[in-house]
């Protein structure tokens, strides 16, 4: 073998990776731009679909507001709903008010006119436990506005034809006024033993529950569910 072909035999072994790398970046390079050329002689047509026109476009963002409005799902309309009982809640009974007035303050009331009550019972049958009951309601135990001192309002009683006393409107509604509570309780005797309640009478002094049943059937009491609240007050405090 001659120098040149040994020389160039050396140098090939001692570079061969390098010229491997070389042949295949000449390879790769040769290959992309016959490639080129290609797509530059036969030009592709692409496929496009057609625009929708803006008013078809239109529409259906319509019919998409449209139908998300009803047929909204069940939850929300639920949680409207919901948010509406929030903001209205349901208003408090006459039973429910009383019990926020304290227990100190129910049982003063209590002790303080047990004794007018039991007095109205012996001279006109109406039981006493019946009589206190309904003051408790209807005064909230001497904290309402209309029973307070000078006005002594004790059952919320209306201003009516016959009476010639002084009153005063509440909310729009005339009530009666009275110099003191004892008054109050002498009237709502002769209120519901008279006129449209004279039948009250005829019940004896233990049918609780009659009398109760009778007042609300008679509506002595603009307060809904009268006579059960009125017998709950004579269970709970034991009137």
């Amino acid at each position: 073998m001659s120098p040149q072909a040994e020389h160039i035999k050396n140098y090939l072994q001692r570079n061969w990776f390098k010229l491997s790398i070389a042949a295949l970046l000449i390879f790769v390079a040769l290959k992309k731009d016959l490639s080129f050329k290609l797509n530059l002689n036969t030009p592709v047509q692409l496929e496009q679909s057609p625009e929708e026109p803006p008013q078809e476009k239109a529409v259906k963002s319509e019919r998409y507001t449209e139908n998300a409005t009803l047929d909204a799902p069940a939850s929300q309309t639920e949680h409207f709903d919901l948010t509406a009982a929030a903001r209205s809640p349901k208003k408090a009974n006459a039973l429910e008010r009383l019990q926020r007035t304290g227990q100190d303050r129910i049982k003063q009331y209590i002790e303080r006119f047990d004794k007018v009550a039991k007095s109205e019972e012996r001279k006109f049958g109406i039981p006493a436990a019946v009589t206190l009951a309904s003051a408790l309601l209807h005064s909230q135990a001497g904290t309402a506005p209309w029973s307070g001192e000078g006005r002594n309002n004790h059952f919320l009683l209306p201003c009516t034809e016959d009476w010639k006393g002084a009153e005063k409107a509440y909310d729009g509604r005339c009530l009666r006024q009275y110099e003191n509570a004892w008054t109050s309780f002498r009237d709502h005797s002769f209120y519901v033993t008279t006129g449209p309640y004279s039948e009250l009478k005829t019940l004896g002094v233990d049918d609780i529950r009659g009398w109760a049943a009778a007042l609300q059937d008679k509506g002595f009491s603009e307060e809904p569910g009268f006579a059960a609240q009125l017998l709950e007050v004579i269970r709970v405090y034991g009137l």
